[in-house]
């Protein structure tokens, strides 16, 4: 009888730091690398601080780790940034360490066809060869980007995390 290698599926945590040559090409990535879009209308971004904590209710979701969320890492500032279906901003009042850019927000993005920078990196692009951030000739925006992710299944997620992790350090204190 042959062993196959286990087989692990991926997960969100697995992409919490770029490899040793996604993280050169996102360091050396020039200005053209990214491009401001504004927030508002259809489509939002929710910011999760830190990464990891983000990355953790991606898990809890049990999304597969695949293009077409449409998610982004600042690896600077170590956030998480999900783009959703706009107008539930108010969901994410109270929530420690998140903020929902919405109307009158800019949002830095890979630019078209780019990888982007460490400051602005998809970890799962949206469906399609490239985002459509509005119609040519009119300001970018977050209007026409697909979105996957279901804003209150996040929130549900990111509580789950939290929940656990005030439970660790209750217990290791």
């Amino acid at each position: 009888m042959t062993h196959s290698p286990k087989q692990t599926t991926p997960t969100w945590n697995a992409r919490l730091g770029p490899d040793a040559e996604t993280y050169q090409r996102l360091r050396t990535a020039g200005p053209e690398a990214t491009q401001l879009v504004r927030c508002g209308g259809s489509r939002e971004a929710v910011v999760t601080v830190p990464l990891q904590r983000g990355l953790a209710a991606l898990d809890a979701m049990d999304l597969p780790v695949a293009d077409g969320y449409a998610v982004l890492a600042d690896h600077l500032r170590q956030e998480l940034i999900v783009l959703v279906a706009g107008g539930r901003a108010g969901a994410w009042e109270g929530v420690a360490g998140v903020r929902a850019l919405s109307r009158g927000c800019w949002l830095l993005t890979p630019a078209p066809g780019r990888d982007g920078s460490l400051a602005s990196a998809w970890l799962s692009q949206p469906h399609g060869p490239s985002p459509r951030w509005g119609d040519p000739g009119h300001e970018r925006c977050l209007g026409e980007v697909q979105v996957a992710v279901d804003v209150g299944a996040l929130r549900d997620a990111l509580a789950a995390v939290d929940r656990r992790t005030a439970a660790f350090w209750k217990v290791t204190s």
